[in-house]
């Protein structure tokens, strides 16, 4: 079961790669291009991404194994605004609040489905030469359904992670 999962996650790696790999280099705008797909490591461990409609509002999320583990396929996605901004030094950094859920498909009978409503918070660094972000992102959120059981409870994310912009 083990290997099985670690093929699709490779698979997953690929898909994301190729392009990646293949777009070009726009360093002058990087830090506010409209697509960028990287790593994320945290509660959900795998493929990250971002559609950015403005300089203040994006859609993100994150596709991977949830927590590490093998157990679950986890996908979240959220609605994601900058709320402040400020520097150290030289360097710009954007915080960014939004809503959104989160949906973990077991991939085992012994594992039940999870669903959760967060509320992300984070720390973005945008390179100005490259064009690479880096984030730090908490979640708290509202538990609704724990391994297939409805009831309310607390949910607590945590993401770090790269994208490489392009587009």
């Amino acid at each position: 079961m083990k290997k099985r999962n670690f093929l699709i996650v490779l698979a997953l790696l690929a898909l994301v790669l190729a392009p990646v790999a293949s777009a070009p280099l726009k360093a002058s705008s990087a830090a506010y291009s409209k697509y960028a797909l990287g790593l994320n490591l945290g509660t959900n461990t795998g493929l990250g991404f971002q559609i950015r409609a403005n300089r203040d509002f994006d859609i993100i999320g994150n596709l991977g194994l949830e927590n590490f583990d093998s157990s679950h396929l986890s996908f979240d996605v959220a609605a994601n605004y900058k709320i402040a901004e400020f520097n150290i030094d030289r360097a710009e950094f954007d915080v960014t609040m939004g809503l959104g859920a989160n949906v973990a498909i077991p991939l085992s009978s012994e594992q039940g489905f999870d669903f959760s409503v967060l509320v992300p918070f984070g720390v973005v660094y945008h390179f100005t030469e490259v064009p690479i972000d880096v984030y730090f992102r908490l979640a708290p959120g509202l538990q609704i359904v724990k391994g297939n059981d409805v009831g309310l409870g607390f949910g607590f994310s945590a993401f770090l992670g790269g994208l490489w912009r392009f587009g």
